[in-house]
């Protein structure tokens, strides 16, 4: 019995996320509820940012992660899978790449820490994503309730803040409300958030999305208690010099999924991103010598150290 709903099993993937919410209508009022909250600023104190297409996990015996985080989320969704027994979760920021292999890591992670605690359930919540009118946030939704639909676990959904419950207008323009998720790790609490901090390594981290693995990838080694980054490469762009002398509308209008809804510092992301690469054609060798991946530890101010 894979896919759960108040103890009823979800027996097909939906049409469509709408129809979904409307054979589902107890969502309505979980989501008005979070997308009524002022988004929380979250500094990185405690904190383990997850980018698009990457997850992290831990659980309330962590004394270096209390929250998880990600935002810039317009059409992907972030997911955040917790066992009631154990307290431990993970959240993984979906772009609609490698759903099965995102969703499987997720459940994987918080197994292993739940192992040997108290017995309990997995429990998901799902928010991201708007009634845009490419339909691509429809296009994740339906992957992701694809996979689950088909899984072995028992996966009970208690927050489906999608589709139309994460929309509004503005001049007639469909726009997500919620953008940023956190979850406190300690009472499994989830709300709506910004992070003025998204860690160390983000233009590498970025690359990957344009020409890298589009497998989902761990950022927390929740053994060592420190953030992990790479190795991974990604295939060099031919033009790269052409896209970098691109006006911002280049990038906006040709590199977004949703461009009218990409947050003001979109164009300066893509062109860090892209310097990166340029400066970095095979960062196997430049940027993780030897293959080695990143390893940082917390300070107590928040900031990531490099080991």
């Amino acid at each position: 019995m894979p896919l759960l709903i108040d103890g009823v099993q979800l027996a097909a993937k939906p049409e469509s996320a709408n129809a979904f919410l409307k054979q589902f209508p107890k969502f309505k009022e979980s989501s008005a509820v979070l997308t009524s909250q002022a988004p929380l600023v979250v500094g990185p104190e405690g904190l383990l940012y997850v980018g698009q297409r990457e997850y992290g996990g831990t659980s309330p015996d962590d004394s270096v992660i209390r929250v998880i985080g990600s935002e810039d989320a317009t059409t992907c969704h972030i997911g955040v899978l917790r066992h009631t027994g154990s307290g431990a979760v993970c959240l993984l920021h979906f772009d609609g790449c490698n759903t099965q292999q995102g969703v499987g890591s997720m459940v994987q992670v918080v197994k292993e820490l739940s192992q040997g605690k108290a017995p309990g359930r997995l429990e998901l919540h799902l928010v991201g994503g708007f009634d845009d009118e490419r339909h691509n946030s429809d296009e994740v939704s339906l992957e992701i309730f694809g996979c689950l639909v088909q899984w072995q676990d028992d996966i009970h959904l208690v927050t489906a803040c999608i589709g139309k419950h994460n929309t509004t207008f503005k001049r007639n323009i469909p726009f997500p409300i919620i953008y940023g998720l956190a979850v406190e790790v300690q009472s499994g609490k989830i709300f709506s958030a910004t992070f003025p901090d998204h860690g160390p390594d983000i233009p590498a981290r970025s690359a990957r999305h344009f020409t890298g693995s589009h497998d989902n990838l761990p950022v927390y080694d929740h053994h060592r208690k420190q953030m992990v980054i790479g190795p991974f490469t990604y295939r060099q762009l031919g033009n790269l010099d052409q896209i970098l002398g691109m006006p911002d509308r280049f990038y906006r209008q040709r590199l977004s999924t949703s461009p009218a809804q990409e947050p003001a510092s979109f164009e300066q992301s893509v062109r860090t991103c892209l310097q990166f690469m340029k400066e970095h054609p095979e960062p196997m060798k430049t940027f993780f010598p030897g293959g080695k991946p990143h390893y940082f530890k917390k300070e107590p101010d928040g900031r990531w150290t490099l080991l």
